[in-house]
């Protein structure tokens, strides 16, 4: 089996969307201390931030930028327990999970051989899964019986 190798391209998606993650992250930490202006411009650049780069790629933020708050907060909460980082670590947990069991169930026929197309936009993501579909179609039409039995 192949590995999937991610591009330069995703590769920066990928931090550019933890960034954002941590950005929103920030953000409430601002707003939670009083500090206004310092929350304000942290969600102010990740909307800008967002807006640019993952404008037709929300499924890829939200895991980009989910995981990487999952991560940072895995590996702290054992050094530094508190209530609000168990919070964090289970919402963005559950975020993620949540997003990923709603794209499989909107696109059913991409896996892990796809995940170029995550990066591409909701729509090349839409257009593979009907490809997909249409070649399992196919394959079923020409043979009703399975691949493994032979007439």
């Amino acid at each position: 089996m192949n590995e999937v190798r991610l591009t330069v391209r995703e590769i920066l998606l990928c931090i550019t969307g933890a960034a954002i993650g941590l950005l929103l992250v920030s953000g409430g930490n601002g707003f939670y201390h009083s500090d206004y202006r310092a929350g304000v411009f942290c969600f102010a650049v990740a909307a800008l931030l967002g807006f640019a780069f993952f404008r037709k790629r929300r499924t890829a933020l939200v895991v980009c930028s989910c995981s990487c708050i999952l991560a940072l907060v895995t590996l702290g909460l054992p050094f530094h327990p508190s209530f609000g980082g168990l919070l964090l670590l289970l919402g963005s947990a559950t975020i993620l999970y949540a997003t990923v069991y709603l794209d499989y169930e909107k696109y059913p026929y991409l896996s892990f051989k796809h995940v170029h197309t995550l990066f591409e936009s909701d729509a090349a993501m839409a257009a593979e899964n009907a490809r997909i579909e249409a070649e399992a179609r196919e394959l079923v039409r020409k043979r009703p019986y399975g691949p493994w039995l032979f007439r």
